[in-house]
């Protein structure tokens, strides 16, 4: 008992840092936002027609459809609801309420003529998302808490259940899909590509028929029947052996990979969007997405253990390279614009830096921004938008671009420190300073 017991715990209660949480919150936000603006006219004309009205799930007792007027209010709450979920703003209420919503939202729009069963893995995701403590990181209720000096940034396992579960519901829906196909009237003829290459060309002559285009790849893929031979095993695959996924991360990130492979081939032969299956959005939860935005390359500061001036390097501290007219300019426009005096700086070329930095300090060093701030340090596309959150408006905003993956940042700013020299010039002389800002300088 002991040993399954662990087992569980090891499995649904890893330690996951908030920020993984935190994405999946905005990307199932983004794409139900993205939806509900791009269908607002649709579905207000949509539940216009009473005769089409056949409530279903949770909604089955209603006799009649709302009024088209109370449901233009519902869509336009259910929109803030939407964006105050995606910026986590008193998450414990918007959270659960829009969770609840959107359920009887999605349920109501799915009792007109069709349901559309590729939607309701977002929903279920959103319940999930919208109960639990989504907002720790990333959002408006953590934010506040920083400014408090309340941070719970850290690791653990109550973000790690709820992604676990995500990860289970996903691939539950590809299970059922399989378990269907076997249970109807062709079974097995989808692993043999028969009954694949029988819908493929339905959906041709339908379409035909309709006056719309089939797909290019259909007339080559129907004349090659081994290749619906090859699908029709892995989606069988794809769909039966889901549960594998839940076994080991690699595993569930080919698993992931292969059926957003998979979507993207439906689309192509017959033309048919998943969207939220093909944007990858329904797999995030596979993957550590989070480490897309980590800071590269900072590291906890060593600091020289023989470094008595422990009074003069206290609170951040910003070093730049010393001879580069564009690192100078950018320090002069550090002290113009920030919003308390609370930076002090030296040149990457002084003992005071190589000091500071001891085992982290190298020549590359020298063509990069770098801000120590709580024994952290900050170096390129990091350090510069970490400074900007002190200066003054408008000039902080230019931090949101944090939410932008480190890896684009950093190329951007590798290309500009790469020509820095031949752009910008070097420094033939020594900056002239106030008597206040030589203070601010610990290598003067």
């Amino acid at each position: 008992m002991k040993i399954f017991l662990k087992t569980i715990r090891d499995y649904w209660f890893i330690k996951v840092p908030p920020q993984r949480l935190a994405l999946l919150r905005i990307a199932t936000g983004c794409f139900s936002l993205w939806y509900l603006f791009s269908r607002f006219g649709m579905l207000q004309k949509m539940v216009k027609d009473k005769e089409a009205f056949d409530p279903i799930g949770i909604l089955n007792w209603m006799d009649k459809p709302l009024p088209s007027e109370v449901f233009w209010w519902i869509s336009l709450g259910i929109l803030i609801l939407n964006i105050l979920y995606i910026i986590g703003w008193k998450f414990k209420v918007t959270g659960p309420t829009f969770a609840i919503v959107a359920l009887l939202y999605f349920t109501y729009r799915n009792s007109w003529s069709m349901i559309y069963h590729n939607r309701n893995a977002l929903v279920l995701h959103i319940i999930i998302i919208g109960l639990v403590a989504s907002a720790d990181a990333w959002s408006w209720d953590s934010w506040k808490r920083e400014k408090k000096d309340i941070k719970t940034q850290r690791a653990h396992w109550q973000y790690g259940w709820p992604i676990q579960l995500i990860c289970a519901v996903t691939a539950g829906s590809y299970l059922l899909a399989g378990i269907a196909k076997l249970a109807g009237d062709l079974a097995w003829e989808w692993a043999n590509g028969s009954a694949m290459r029988s819908q493929v060309a339905v959906d041709a002559i339908r379409k035909e028929m309709l006056g719309s285009e089939f797909t290019p790849l259909f007339d080559f893929l129907f004349e090659h029947t081994w290749l619906f031979l090859g699908m029709g095993i892995l989606t069988f695959i794809l769909e039966l052996g889901s549960p594998l996924a839940l076994v080991k991360r690699r595993w569930g990130m080919v698993w992931a990979t292969l059926s957003w492979m998979m979507h993207w081939g439906i689309f192509f032969i017959m033309g048919i969007s998943f969207r939220y299956q093909m944007s990858g959005l329904i797999f995030l939860s596979f993957f550590e997405p989070e480490k897309l935005w980590k800071p590269s390359k900072n590291q906890e500061l060593e600091m020289y253990s023989n470094h008595n001036d422990t009074d003069s390097t206290s609170g951040p501290i910003v070093l730049f390279d010393g001879v580069c007219n564009l690192c100078n300019g950018w320090i002069r426009f550090i002290l113009k614009r920030e919003k308390n005096q609370s930076y002090r700086f030296a040149s990457l070329q002084s003992e005071t830096a190589k000091k500071l930095l001891h085992k982290n300090y190298s020549s590359q060093n020298l063509s990069s921004i770098i801000l120590i701030d709580n024994g952290t340090v900050y170096q390129k596309s990091d350090a510069i938008l970490r400074i900007c959150r002190n200066l003054n408006y408008p000039w902080n905003m230019i931090s949101i671009l944090l939410i932008v993956p480190v890896v684009l940042r950093n190329l951007a700013y590798d290309f500009i420190a790469i020509n820095r020299y031949r752009w910008f010039g070097k420094q033939q002389q020594c900056e002239v300073l106030s008597p206040e800002q030589k203070f601010r300088f610990l290598d003067l």
